[in-house]
């Protein structure tokens, strides 16, 4: 048994405006926080202390596992804004009681700090001025290659760690925070013994789906490895590395502590020591039993599990100092999520995938959500979930109040009180989906990211809140509005057509582009006109590589530019293999003609938005047209597959981005 620590993960800073403050946390107790707040002075004077009321909102949702959101507000007026404030938080339950000095965070030369250089504490700044530095990306997944670059926002910081221009004022997570769809073996063993030390039994999986317990389920659940045949044929999940995919809340708690906190790797390393290949075949841990390819590919793995585990500190840290705003993606709860009306028919009607989609994303409120605007969750929502989880049975009134809750949530869109606001789409649980007739078969089309009801709610949104025509609008969109115009349309035009041979590409290759369903994209576009920002910028991520482009838009006698920086993946190089090479060479092909703007026009054909090849045939139907410049990145080409994270500037020069 693991010794578990105080603080499980966190602190994480969360929303942060000028009345109000949110800090995230998870602890093994439940503790009572109380937090202190200071105007932090220049290096030799004393930080002064700043009044504040605390008030402290907890969730137990297991028997060790506690998840806070700490609120300060301040006692009379707001807090000051363009000036560094640091934070202490103070814990207490019986006899004992603890700050976060006394938890060794505060010290610059323990390993575990949480301060940066001429600080006393972990600092933050509440941004009102015209220049901004945001950080932003996407796609980081622990045995993913190559080297983490949220990391790397750390030695940002490190650097311009007293700079309000430079330093950045907020950090955008725009989907695949985890993969629950794509675990790492090694990584197994570490999930259910967190599960099991912090949440209990949880769940009884037989009870939502009986055939768990027969042949040959029943001796694949628990196997590292041993869960693709359960994730296809029980969940009709569309993941092609399911082998261990996340079934329970339990689970996919433990892999969001892995991936943000450094406290369970030690504590797990303290008591059981490295995981050993051999020591997990002995007990016949695997399947299937072919011991040679077993362990390469568990070898390999633990080799990037290692390598991402080396940087947690760092994250940590970053987090602990920026305020942070998160929007899922797919891999957040499973792949392909939502992605065609046929897999929500398939996975929704099946009890066990039903069953994942909602641990999920009870999973992604409580670790991710609930601190991007934590106003929109009411008490009879955060009530259902901690019922169930203090239950956890099955086909009971609690338990199908919980499913109903989380998945009939239709608020996970937010605004981010930045400057400019930034205004956070969900790309997922608002789609519509259209079909169309290929030969004797009905097929889907690629589906609307976001329907028309998801367009009422965000102009409901932008309405009530302080934004106002003409002023600049910053947007998040997991994908790109605009992706790389020729990678797009090779794969439209090449790939997708095998759809109509019944070879599901759209699960392979994921078919979600804006553009892949014209209606969907105009109706973004249509929505920006109505609004009529001065400019738009939008940061994004999903793709697996980085690129920066500008498009000038005319619709509707409306001129408007609209930036487009993508960033992904963080951590999780993709493009090393054929489909990688392919992809290559249409970058190249790009790179040599990228000085040339693609411009496009779009009207209508038989109630559809087409693209018109040739304008003076239908001058009468065109809904709009653009210009699409591409720019070089800092390493001379178009399009960068390495890992990055993306560095959002807005000052004197205007908009632009960088990468770390």
């Amino acid at each position: 048994m693991m010794k578990l620590p105080v603080i499980l993960s966190g602190p994480i800073l969360r929303r942060v405006e000028s009345s109000q403050v949110f800090i995230w946390l998870a602890t093994s107790k439940d503790y009572s926080i109380n937090a202190e707040l200071y105007e932090m002075q220049t290096q030799g004077s004393k930080n002064q202390p700043f009044s504040i009321k605390t008030k402290t909102k907890t969730v137990r949702l297991g028997k060790h596992l506690y998840i806070h959101l700490i609120k300060l507000m301040p006692t009379r007026g707001e807090f000051p804004v363009n000036q560094f404030l640091g934070y202490n938080l103070f814990f207490k339950k019986g006899l004992e009681e603890y700050d976060l000095s006394s938890l060794q965070l505060l010290s610059s030369d323990h390993p575990e700090s949480l301060v940066y250089d001429g600080f006393d504490y972990p600092t933050f700044f509440i941004n009102t001025n015209k220049h901004s530095t945001i950080l932003y990306g996407s796609c980081r997944k622990p045995h993913g290659k190559g080297g983490d670059t949220l990391a790397k926002a750390d030695d940002l910081i490190k650097k311009h760690g007293q700079d309000l221009t430079l330093r950045p004022s907020s950090l955008f997570m725009l989907g695949d925070q985890i993969y629950a769809d794509d675990i790492a073996g090694p990584l197994v063993p570490y999930i259910q013994e967190i599960k099991q030390e912090l949440i209990g039994e949880g769940e009884n999986l037989i009870e939502v789906e009986p055939k768990l317990n027969k042949a040959p389920y029943q001796h694949h659940l628990n196997k590292i490895n041993g869960r693709q045949s359960i994730a296809e044929d029980l969940c009709k999940f569309t993941s092609s590395h399911a082998e261990n995919h996340l079934l329970t809340f339990g689970e996919y708690a433990a892999m969001y502590l892995l991936n943000w906190s450094p406290v369970l790797w030690n504590a797990l390393i303290e008591s059981h020591g490295a995981i050993a290949f051999e020591d997990l075949y002995k007990r016949n841990s695997f399947y299937p039993k072919e011991k040679d390819k077993l362990q390469h590919q568990f070898l390999e793995k633990i080799e990037d599990v290692h390598y991402f585990q080396s940087g947690i500190s760092k994250v940590r840290r970053v987090l602990a100092n920026v305020p942070t705003y998160m929007i899922f993606d797919d891999h957040d709860v499973t792949d392909d999520w939502n992605i065609t009306a046929d897999w929500k028919e398939q996975v929704y009607g099946a009890p066990l995938g039903k069953h994942t989609i909602a641990s999920g994303l009870t999973a992604y409120w409580a670790f991710q959500g609930w601190g991007n605007d934590p106003n929109s969750f009411d008490s009879s929502f955060i009530n259902d979930i901690e019922q169930y989880l203090k239950l956890t049975s099955i086909n009971t009134p609690s338990y199908h109040r919980w499913i109903n809750t989380i998945l009939d949530y239709e608020g996970w869109h937010f605004i981010a009180p930045t400057n400019p606001m930034t205004l956070c789409l969900d790309t997922r649980t608002l789609r519509e989906y259209e079909t169309f007739q290929s030969s004797d078969r009905t097929l889907s089309k690629p589906s609307k990211l976001i329907g028309s009801r998801g367009w009422e709610f965000l102009d409901m949104l932008i309405k009530e809140s302080s934004w106002q025509q003409g002023d600049s609008l910053q947007i998040t969109s997991a994908t790109p509005l605009y992706g790389v115009d020729s990678i797009e349309s090779f794969l439209k035009k090449n790939i997708y057509p095998f759809r109509a041979l019944g070879i599901p590409v759209q699960y392979k290759l994921d078919f979600e582009a804006w553009k892949y369903n014209l209606n969907g994209f105009y109706s973004f576009l249509d929505q920006l006109i109505k609004w009529k920002p001065s400019e738009c910028v939008i940061l994004s991520g999903d793709v697996h590589y980085a690129f920066r482009a500008k498009a000038d838009l005319e619709l509707k006698g409306e001129n408007l530019s609209i930036y487009q920086f993508t960033s992904s993946p963080m951590k999780n190089e993709s493009f090393e293999m054929l489909g990688g090479s392919l992809l290559k060479l249409i970058i190249l092909l790009n790179d040599i003609r990228r000085q040339e703007p693609v411009l496009k026009r779009y009207g209508v054909k038989n109630g559809t938005v087409k693209k018109l090849k040739d304008i003076s045939e239908t001058s009468e139907s065109l809904l709009w047209k653009e210009k699409i410049t591409y720019y070089s990145l800092e390493s001379g080409s178009m399009i960068e597959t390495k890992n990055n994270l993306g560095v959002f500037l807005r000052d004197n020069k205007g908009v632009r981005s960088y990468l770390l």
